[in-house]
């Protein structure tokens, strides 16, 4: 299950605000969504390395995400993107998943949770992503997810073109 429709509808006005920075405020709205799930968040990284690497102070359990959002129906993976994963791995014992939202399928498919060990470098299709997702983790993310971008939304409109990440940043810690 993915997105809600309602916060299908809310990305896309979100996207049709704030244009090119689109995909780094998903990306910030996907780090609340785990903050949210009760992780803490080691990093948010807005421009160099890994995207996002959480914590689940419970269980002890180490997540890296690399996270690609695509207005398409494929996705080019980079040399650099496998290796990030792989050496936050290596050497800080992170699990190392891709965490991909393609526009065209936010309310079939939502987040697609891939672990970082099924993906090397080159160009996928949503359909083969989507045959790897790991399903409960997903389903957790996109619930909370389409929830989180409900709670953000009025904030995300109505601030001015180009402000959103500092709107984040500034308002809810991320």
């Amino acid at each position: 299950m993915g997105l809600t429709f309602s916060a299908e509808r809310k990305l896309e006005e979100i996207r049709e605000r704030h244009g090119k920075e689109f995909g780094k405020v998903v990306q910030k709205l996907l780090a609340l969504t785990f903050t949210e799930l009760g992780y803490r968040l080691a990093e948010e990284r807005a421009v160099q390395g890994v995207d996002i690497d959480v914590l689940c102070e419970k269980s002890g359990r180490k997540m890296s995400f690399e996270v690609k959002t695509c207005q398409g129906e494929r996705v080019s993976i980079a040399e650099k993107d496998v290796e990030g994963l792989r050496t936050r791995h290596e050497v800080d014992g992170y699990e190392p998943y891709f965490a991909f939202l393609f526009r065209p399928h936010y309310i079939a498919e939502g987040w697609i949770i891939v672990p970082g060990d099924r993906i090397k470098r080159g160009e996928y299709s949503s359909l083969r992503l989507a045959s790897w997702d790991v399903g409960a983790l997903s389903e957790r993310i996109n619930e909370e997810f389409s929830r989180t971008v409900e709670r953000t939304y009025k904030d995300l409109i109505s601030c001015a073109p180009g402000g959103a990440q500092a709107l984040l940043k500034r308002k809810y810690g991320i």
